[in-house]
């Protein structure tokens, strides 16, 4: 799922103006499918179905609860509205949008993991450790939509409108602030569902794949900087992304002795 993520998003677009590649059809929708397909298998392998069932349906039942709170209320991320670009609502939330958020929480809560060198939860956790890697979990979640906001909001795609241009390229503040909270909603009560299961993991992490959820993140980054658009996301993207992306892979130096 992962190579036909960078496939269709990567190598598709970049070689679109040299050589003729087939092309998978679905445009965005097909590239979050298969993105949600890797999160969900690698989380399969390395936490168990149940617990990947249980973290897939937090984070779909909690982003689209603020999200059609967000759109109704605009108290959550400022004023928006989401247009018919990403296909069919549930509400007035695209159905996609769920799906979405689980691709890029996923990777994101595996680099957290990294950063703070965490052992099973089960044996060496504490409420305040739950907490801690909700906050840094959300921060690392947050930093990526620094990125794709700006294109899908912008005018190339219009996948949502906002309706009082905000100071980061049209989008307001108030925004990042509202995934924040939404991030770390969803890491706390999962965090919360590890520690009351006394949670450890299925398979002993290994180098290779460890390396794959950093992979995810990282393709995911160059996929949203490819259009340029606009073009100093090409400088943000990696600045801000590249961060986390960097501290996790001298993380997995630790885990090699495990192989």
């Amino acid at each position: 799922f992962l190579v036909l993520f960078v496939y269709s998003s990567i190598i598709e677009p970049i070689f679109d103006d040299f050589v003729i590649l087939p092309e998978i059809p679905g445009g965005i929708g097909i590239k979050t499918i298969f993105m949600l397909l890797f999160s969900l298998s690698h989380g399969w392998y390395f936490l168990g179905w149940k617990n990947t069932f249980v973290f897939f349906l937090l984070t779909a039942s909690v982003s689209w609860a603020y999200e059609q709170f967000g759109v109704e209320t605009g108290l959550i991320y400022g004023q928006y509205h989401y247009t018919d670009t990403l296909g069919e609502k549930l509400g007035h939330v695209p159905i996609i949008i769920p799906l979405a958020w689980f691709m890029m929480i996923y990777p994101s809560y595996i680099i957290a993991n990294l950063i703070a060198i965490r052992k099973p939860i089960g044996n060496n956790s504490t409420i305040s450790k739950v907490l801690g890697l909700a906050i840094l979990s959300a921060i690392i979640m947050t930093t990526w939509d620094f990125v794709i906001d700006p294109y899908l909001s912008g005018p190339t795609q219009e996948a949502w409108i906002w309706e009082e241009e905000g100071a980061y390229f049209g989008i307001p503040l108030h925004n990042f602030v509202g995934w924040i909270l939404t991030t770390f909603t969803i890491y706390f009560l999962y965090g919360i569902v590890e520690y009351k299961r006394k949670w450890i993991p299925k398979n002993v992490p290994k180098t290779f794949p460890t390396l794959l959820p950093i992979s995810a993140y990282t393709f995911m980054l160059i996929a949203n900087i490819i259009p340029g658009e606009p073009p100093e996301l090409r400088i943000i993207g990696p600045i801000l992304m590249g961060i986390p992306i960097a501290i996790a892979l001298y993380r997995v130096k630790k885990l090699k002795n495990l192989d």
